[in-house]
Formats: structure tokens, sequence, C-alpha cells
């Protein structure tokens, strides 16, 4: 017989930084897990520290907690239609290279694009974040990303960014 569970997604209450910091400190993941997305969710608080507690929280040593950070900048990006993003588009493309990170990370670059409030195509100064051509001899592998400005790229070290 094979058996079937149903999971009930809720969204968590608003909470704040000092919310997520205690829980952390408790070693309560589960609220702290919640916390973090009760922080990002909902509009309430200061969008710089917010920002500051997510990006924090990218290089936890617990990989839920990381991910789930990514996630949340992401929902910080929607919700508030600011962020210093710089910074942010730097760490999220960090996280974007390790294991534990990368899909969450991505997602959240998706979200910033496309709740920019800034430039021209959405990212800071103009940038956007687009597909570019698959290298190798696959063409359906799975395409990089890269931040564009008018078609424009200058290198970075793992890609090109333009800022």
């Amino acid at each position: 017989m094979v058996r079937h569970e149903h999971h009930v997604f809720h969204n968590p209450p608003p909470s704040t930084p000092a919310e997520v910091q205690a829980a952390l400190d408790r070693d309560d993941l589960p609220a702290a897990l919640d916390a973090m997305v009760g922080t990002a969710l909902y509009g309430d608080g200061d969008w710089r520290e917010l920002q500051e507690l997510h990006l924090r929280l990218l290089d936890h040593e617990d990989h839920q907690v990381s991910a789930l950070a990514a996630t949340c900048l992401g929902h910080l990006a929607r919700v508030y239609r600011q962020l210093d993003e710089r910074r942010v588009v730097a760490a999220l493309r960090r996280a974007r290279a390790l294991p534990h990170t990368s899909g969450t990370a991505e997602n959240a670059l998706d979200d910033i694009q496309t709740s920019s409030t800034r430039g021209a195509h959405g990212g800071a100064d103009g940038c956007r974040l687009r597909s570019v051509p698959g290298r190798g001899s696959d063409p359906n592998a799975a395409r990089p990303r890269e931040w564009v400005r008018d078609g424009r790229c200058r290198s970075t070290e793992g890609g090109q960014l333009c800022w």
C-alpha cells in the first residue's frame, strides 16, 4: 500500500529580525525559518535592516537558513521595490555557485529583475538579467545568466556583469 501525505502551506505571521535571532539562538529552526519569511512578506519594518539580516543569513552554516535567506531577499525586492541591488545581486551571484543555495539564489535574482523599479530594463543603472547562449556542444544545455546593459558587458570572475 502506498501512503500519501498532504502538507498544508501557510504564510507565517509578520515577524522581526529580533525574533529571527532569538529563534536561532535557542536552536529552534522551524521558528527561525517561519520568522525569516515573516520579516520579508508583509512590508513591515525597515527594508535596509531586513536586507542586512538576510544578507548575513545567506552565509549561515545551516543550509536551510542560507537557502531561505536568498528567497527572502527576493521577497524583499517584490514587497519593498527597493534594495541595495549592487550588494544583493553580488551576494546572490556568489550564493548561486553553491549547491544548497543555487536554485533559491537564481529565483531571487529573477525576483529582483522583475520587481526592480530602477533602470530602463529593470536592473540598476539600466541593467537587466538575460539568458546567454549555452556553451559546449549541447544546444539544450542550461543557459547561464548575465546582467547586461544595452547589450554590452564586462567580464568578472565567474561571468559577465555590468554595473
